[in-house]
């Protein structure tokens, strides 16, 4: 979920009680694509209706029927201000449904990878990275890091340790896969986690230093603007502008209460992606402890047969490495990014080293 689309619809709602559905939508137009597209649509039929179904067709048919019944303003306020928090709670109702339904999927497929000691193929676990859209799409985007010099870090890491085990050691396939790997995720994480350690220090500060911009407005004879230290507070400086400008009291209100609206809805996305993602890795922490199991048991003295059953190591070993490296990215991701999951990958190959060697 992108912010400042949201930020968009905040100044739609403030805006339209006061200077009418068509300024509001031209100045949403400024911020934001998909008002840019309404705008367009309003511009060539001026009817709300004649917009694809969705949320912001409703704030503009509200907005637009209030404001042409001549209703107070405040009252039309109030009745977008309705509309908006209900969305904020469907929109978390939709992602804690999204995370439980990745946490089952997520093992399912755990359980359907272990299955190629039976034939099935070892890498089926890869289909969870198809998982990864469901999870952005409810995702408040908080941050924007440069994947670039990770990247580059873990291409050399991963060489780095495919060389070394290749042509020093002599590593067979499944170990040489799995260091390659781990060097990968070392190094990404090397150049990664200072940024996600930067963000999260700016994150723990986020709501008191925007709710106390906002309420300076009210309080203090020259407020100072939001500082652009995140994604969220640089794409509220044109609505704290707007505020500023305005200095209506009753206006600068209406603009905290949907601020602080938005506020609690991040919080509350965030502290949900923290509580479901480490759920994510309950399959896979369960087919680890069944390879610890089976690695033990000594099938002939159990079933009594003159020939062992065969169990292939490296078959299930290649089979737990994919899966590790599939939950640790959708792990990350559900917790707060892509990157995050891959600085994960050491930690969650971690548990197969007793197994590979």
């Amino acid at each position: 979920m992108d912010v400042g689309e949201v930020v968009a619809d905040l100044v739609f709602i403030v805006r339209a009680p006061v200077d009418g559905v068509d300024n509001a939508v031209n100045e949403s137009a400024k911020l934001s694509r998909a008002w840019r597209r309404i705008a367009t649509v309003m511009r060539a039929f001026n009817n709300p209706w004649a917009l694809p179904r969705g949320f912001r067709r409703e704030l503009l048919s509200i907005a637009n029927s209030y404001f042409t019944a001549g209703s107070d303003p405040s009252i039309t306020f109030l009745a977008l201000m309705s509309k908006f928090s209900n969305w904020l709670n469907q929109q978390l109702d939709w992602q804690g449904k999204a995370l439980t339904a990745v946490i089952i999927i997520a093992v399912m497929l755990g359980v359907a990878s272990f299955m190629a000691i039976l034939g099935a193929p070892p890498t089926v676990s890869i289909i969870g990275i198809a998982l990864l859209p469901i999870i952005h799409h409810y995702q408040v985007e908080l941050v924007r890091y440069d994947y670039t010099k990770p990247a580059m870090a873990g291409l050399i890491g991963g060489l780095t340790a495919f060389t070394l085990g290749n042509y020093l050691v002599g590593l067979g396939a499944t170990r040489l896969w799995f260091i390659t790997a781990l060097g990968f995720g070392v190094g990404f994480a090397v150049l990664y986690m200072p940024q996600f350690i930067r963000f999260v220090a700016n994150y723990l500060g986020l709501p008191q230093r925007v709710l106390s911009s906002f309420n300076d407005l009210l309080t203090v004879p020259n407020p100072q603007p939001p500082r652009p230290l995140t994604v969220v507070e640089r794409d509220l400086k044109p609505l704290w502008d707007y505020a500023y400008g305005v200095g209506v009291r009753e206006f600068v209100e209406r603009v905290n209460m949907v601020v602080d609206s938005l506020i609690d809805f991040i919080r509350r996305s965030v502290m949900m992606g923290f509580i479901y993602g480490p759920f994510i890795a309950v399959g896979y922490a369960f087919m680890v402890f069944t390879a610890y199991v089976l690695a033990g048991i000594h099938a002939t003295a159990i079933t009594g047969l003159g020939m062992p059953i065969s169990l292939d190591p490296q078959l299930v070993n290649a089979t737990l490495m994919p899966l590790a490296i599939t939950t640790s990215i959708l792990v990350g991701k559900a917790m707060h990014s892509v990157g995050l999951g891959i600085s994960l990958v050491p930690i969650f190959l971690a548990p197969l080293i007793p197994l590979i060697w």
